[in-house]
């Protein structure tokens, strides 16, 4: 396996800043396969993109990939010292979902006192600055642990600011559970009704489509690598019985499982 799989992490570090001056062009960094996770701990900075320029307040933190079109710094009208911390890393095969999480979430989100993400990155940074990483392997599992932390706190955020967004997440992540619309929604704080027509608006596909795919989607996958049996495979996509599965898949894909 190649050395290249596991993160690498290059540097943590916490400045100070209260100068306008402060500020800093991703394009001009050396390499487009580093990543940065900059947390504000007192203060503000502004991260700037195509969309504009916005503050990221203590609390929040700034995702960044070097050679990119961004940039970050001290903002003009700011009062107070600009406070933070942060942790740079060679992504490797963390770079996929440092990428989800930008995409789905975009580059500033939210990493609060108390939270799983802030306890991690605490200790990312300590371990990387007092040298006591076990090994390589601890290094990368705290990394990814750190990411995964950050996503499931920005999937729980939209559940009081977007509920519909929230419902979208929530069906990706528990599809293969026995969930239901009316519990999605219920989830949500909506009404069921309110929940498919707006989803439906929104992701131009309906709720229980979404369901649906994604299980169908989970049990061919499943066939296609393992000897695992039909009712095995359809308890596992999320079915209560492989009755129902092999319908579904039948109208889906043309012919029974058995078949594929």
């Amino acid at each position: 396996m190649s050395e290249d799989a596991f993160p690498i992490l290059l540097n943590a570090g916490r400045e100070t800043r209260t100068s306008s001056s402060y500020r800093y062009d991703n394009t001009a960094r050396s390499s487009s396969e580093d990543i940065a996770i900059q947390r504000t701990d007192s203060g503000a900075g502004w991260f700037g993109d195509a969309t504009g320029r916005r503050l990221v307040p203590a609390g929040y933190a700034m995702l960044f990939s070097h050679q990119e079109p961004t940039g970050y710094g001290y903002p003009e009208e700011a009062t107070e010292p600009y406070v933070q911390r942060y942790i740079t890393a060679k992504a490797g095969s963390l770079g996929a979902l440092f990428a989800r999480l930008r995409t789905d979430f975009g580059s500033v989100v939210r990493m609060p006192d108390e939270s799983e993400s802030s306890a991690l990155f605490d200790e990312v940074h300590e371990r990387f600055r007092s040298r006591t990483f076990r090994d390589r392997l601890h290094e990368s599992e705290l990394l990814y642990r750190l990411l995964i932390a950050l996503y499931r706190e920005q999937v729980q955020e939209t559940r009081t600011s977007d509920p519909i967004e929230f419902g979208q997440h929530y069906l990706r992540n528990h599809f293969r559970s026995p969930i239901n619309l009316k519990g999605i929604a219920e989830k949500c704080g909506v009404s069921r009704e309110h929940f498919i027509r707006e989803f439906t608006r929104r992701y131009a596909e309906s709720p229980g489509a979404l369901l649906r795919r994604l299980r169908l989607e989970q049990a061919r996958a499943m066939l296609a690598a393992t000897a695992a049996d039909v009712e095995s495979i359809a308890l596992a996509s999320g079915y209560a019985s492989s009755n129902t599965f092999c319908r579904a898949y039948r109208q889906r894909f043309g012919h029974s499982p058995r078949a594929s």
